[in-house]
Formats: C-alpha cells, sequence, structure tokens
C-alpha cells in the first residue's frame, strides 16, 4: 500500500478518471474497543463480542478480531467529506459491500475513482467508484458514492 498525499479536493473541472486516496489507518485494540466496547467503559470494559475479545471471535469461527463495518465505512466517509466539503454531508451518498475481514492490525486506506460527472441545474453531480484495501492492497469494502460540486 503507498503511502497517499494530501487529498486534492474535487472542483466542478475535475476530470473523468481523477483518483485520490485516504490517509492509511490501522485497526488498533483502542479503535475496536472504543467503537464496539460498549459505553461507557466501567466493570466489563470492553465487552466480549467478536471484535473486542479473540476467544469469542474464534468460537464464531473467525480467525482474528474483526473490526467494526462502521470504521472502514467512516473512513469512506472521511474521503468523500475530504473531497466535496462540507457540501458532501447534506447531498452525497454512499453503497458499500464489505468484502473481506478488516481484522485488528490491518491497516486500511480508503480510495475514489471519478467515474462519470453530470453537469445539472442544480450543481455538477460527480459518480465514484469507492473502495477500502487492506495493507497487502486486497479490497475490504468496494461501492459507489455520489458527490456534488455547486
Amino acid at each position: 500500500m503507498s503511502e497517499a498525499a494530501p487529498v486534492q479536493r474535487i472542483t466542478r473541472a475535475t476530470p473523468a478518471g481523477f483518483e485520490a486516496a485516504g490517509s492509511a489507518k490501522t485497526v488498533t485494540s483502542y479503535r475496536t474497543w472504543q467503537f464496539s466496547g460498549g459505553w461507557p467503559p466501567g466493570d466489563g470494559w470492553p465487552a466480549k463480542n467478536i471484535h473486542t475479545d479473540l476467544e469469542f471471535a474464534r468460537a464464531c469461527g473467525l480467525p482474528v478480531r474483526a473490526a467494526s463495518g462502521a470504521m472502514p465505512l467512516g473512513y469512506l466517509a472521511d474521503l468523500m467529506a475530504d473531497l466535496f466539503g462540507d457540501g458532501w454531508l447534506s447531498r452525497g451518498r454512499i453503497e458499500a459491500k464489505f468484502v473481506r475481514l478488516v481484522g485488528v492490525d490491518d491497516t486500511i486506506m480508503a480510495r475514489a475513482h471519478v467515474r462519470s460527472i453530470e453537469r445539472e441545474r442544480d450543481g455538477t453531480r460527480f459518480e465514484l467508484d469507492l473502495w477500502c484495501e487492506n495493507q497487502s492492497g486486497e479490497k475490504v469494502v468496494v461501492g459507489s458514492g455520489v458527490g456534488w460540486k455547486d
């Protein structure tokens, strides 16, 4: 996995074929506990589940503790906000499928490719292919997104 340069924001002049990548993020035990350990921390924290406890995960047939799907989905949302700014939050869309297990200690990078551009009366609509890949370059999440520029 190559390190990404700072994300260049999409403008109305951005061409189809443009590609961007977010920063690499490592799934740590602490992050999985924060996402899936229950709140507030106290006695018995973190809660035992496939995200926080290796024995629990193995009893469920998983080889490692699994990151919550919200984590890589959040990485895609972060990339879209970087690409389109705050306006993405009110007009953007992501559709995603989880295709490979993301485990604790995996490093994930969100990526985007502008597939098409439509000029419309209320702005420019960008359709993107979106995915997250792990440290081995394997896609772990695949999907699509829509962003707008006024």
